[in-house]
């Protein structure tokens, strides 16, 4: 949002100064052009050099249907990208069979040839001399026009981009590029989706000449020769393969290159050349992706730091661990307390809260070394059992329903092995099994990234509720989460690869329902039925189209399942 308001900003602050807003608007048209490309190369992985081809369709078609058929400017810019769809779809099937080199051949054999024929068709195009005094409209300012015309075609060509490569073509085109036996083996039809793909990316390009036709007022067939196509590549390399951000880098450095070695003599070429060979050298997967890395590492703790919950409700009560924060309802005679998981807190269970019935007193803590809780040294599943043990000591419980989720499933079943007779019915909602949960060696980095990135986090923590979609709940449980002891972002997931209480289990008679929703992406049905037998009286409950927490996305069905 804020790069949105600085690019609103920016012709106000260089108000007197046209050149700039002219090399502004150069840069966003280069990005759509490149914004294509990226998806061909960098999200399909197929190679194209006449990318500048499809630029050329659109500009001349939206040229010719505005100065010569009167169309209106924004009919004749839509009409050049989708010219340069169907030409993408007519080169995308020919092209099916060729990879690596044979297409890169191919693409360029095609731009060269579009390029030749609008030098030559001179009578419609204007041959070789091309197409002068491209109109535009002209309000208070022109380069102002230009600009916000050219910024609105940009911010939805990102928004188009973004909406496909995280959809379900973005996930087709991945596992393409990835692996085509595999993509045929999953049931993609990898034809369909390279030709999509292909035309996609043509139609961006036609939309970025097209702009840039009514922008520059002038254009002719070596505005997108073979030269055009690969400083597109070059674009391309340099901001990122496979970085949604990155064509917008790269158009940055292409265009304002110029700019910046204007005044002395020496060829732009050599030293965009140089640049390519550094940052093909150096920076093999483009600027953008170790501007991204910087970001996760180091920027976004800043964030962080402001994102960390300050606000508080609740009560707090004190135990032989510190301060536990919990939050209590209703005032009936029976008692429930829940226990959250990873990353979480009592606010999970604020869904619960609403749902019970009158009859039901309800108590939600922040195990220590989350929320609001005090932090301690030792991080273990036992430690979290015996803390909550003193809680329910503290607070005066001496019977009770006891429902944990996630890890707070193994807490509350060592707290069901050491004090059962204070148990009377044990509710695990997509719980840690019963053996233990490994979690891969390579995902520990990625857990590490989570205690300084707000916005990764967030996207964590949706990721296991895909079916709940409140944005406050999720901003709230992030801000919680971020006050979570630093050392727990990894070491909770050592904790729940340290035990196992299937021998402990085995002779308790206490009924224990297990709740697992089908669409868990951490939990597998697996699990949770071998976790199910190893309880005496263990039952398990399997809900349909339901992610990893239940106690958000249907707490009405858990409820049922709590009073079966």
């Amino acid at each position: 949002m804020m790069f949105i308001l600085i690019l609103i900003a920016l012709p106000l602050i260089f108000i007197n100064n046209a050149f700039i807003i002219t090399i502004a608007s150069l840069i966003m048209i280069y990005s759509i052009a490149a914004i294509g490309l990226n998806l061909i190369m960098g999200y399909m992985g197929q190679i194209s050099i006449g990318h500048a081809a499809f630029m050329s369709i659109g500009a001349y078609t939206s040229a010719i249907l505005v100065m010569k058929y009167s169309v209106p400017i924004p009919i004749g810019i839509i009409s050049g990208a989708f010219l340069a769809f169907v030409f993408g779809i007519l080169l995308g099937f020919p092209t099916l069979r060729l990879k690596g080199f044979y297409l890169a051949i191919a693409t360029m054999g095609f731009g060269v040839a579009v390029e030749q024929i609008m030098g030559a068709w001179d009578h419609v195009t204007g041959g070789h001399t091309g197409i002068r005094n491209i109109p535009f409209y002209k309000f208070f300012n022109e380069d102002f026009t230009k600009y916000y015309f050219v910024l609105f075609f940009m911010l939805l060509s990102y928004y188009i981009f973004n909406s496909l490569i995280n959809g379900k073509y973005g996930r087709a085109w991945k596992t393409i590029r990835e692996n085509e036996n595999a993509a045929v083996v999953m049931g993609i039809n990898v034809s369909k989706y390279k030709v999509i793909g292909f035309a996609i990316g043509s139609a961006f390009a036609g939309l970025s000449g097209a702009l840039y036709a009514h922008v520059i007022g002038y254009i002719s067939p070596t505005d997108f020769g073979l030269a055009k196509s690969l400083d597109l590549l070059a674009i391309v390399v340099i901001g990122g393969l496979a970085i949604n951000f990155g064509p917008f880098l790269g158009s940055i450095i292409y265009a304002g290159l110029p700019f910046m070695f204007s005044r002395i003599q020496f060829s732009l070429s050599i030293i965009f050349g140089m640049l390519l060979i550094a940052v093909v050298l150096f920076m093999p997967r483009g600027i953008g992706y170790y501007l991204y890395l910087f970001d996760l590492k180091y920027f976004s703790k800043i964030f962080a730091f402001f994102r960390r919950a300050r606000k508080m409700e609740g009560k707090f009560i004190n135990t032989k661990y510190g301060k536990i924060r919990y939050l209590e309802h209703g005032n009936g005679n029976e008692v429930i307390v829940f226990v959250h998981g990873n990353f979480a807190s009592s606010i999970w269970f604020k869904e619960m809260f609403n749902v019970l019935p009158e009859k039901y007193k309800a108590y939600a803590l922040d195990l220590p070394n989350f929320g609001f809780s005090d932090y301690v040294d030792k991080i273990d599943i036992s430690t979290y059992a015996d803390a909550l043990n003193s809680f329910v000591e503290e607070i005066g419980l001496d019977s009770f329903i006891l429902l944990g989720h996630s890890l707070g499933g193994a807490v509350v079943t060592k707290f069901l092995i050491d004090h059962k007779e204070k148990v009377k019915k044990l509710i695990l909602v997509d719980p840690a099994p019963i053996n233990g949960l490994k979690t891969p060696e390579e995902s520990y980095p990625v857990l590490e990234l989570y205690k300084n990135n707000p916005e990764l986090l967030k996207a964590a923590l949706k990721a296991i509720a895909p079916t709940y979609k409140n944005e406050k709940f999720f901003d709230e449980a992030v801000s919680e989460a971020l006050r979570m002891n630093p050392k727990c972002f990894t070491e909770n997931a050592r904790a729940l690869e340290r035990y196992n209480y299937e021998n402990d289990v085995k002779d308790i008679a206490t009924p224990v329902y297990i709740i697992w929703g089908d669409k868990d992406i951490i939990l597998s049905k697996e699990q949770m039925e071998h976790t199910q037998k190893a309880f005496k009286n263990g039952k398990l409950f399997i809900l349909k189209d339901i992610g990893h927490s239940p106690v958000l996305e249907c707490p009405k069905e858990v409820l049922k399942i709590i009073e079966e």
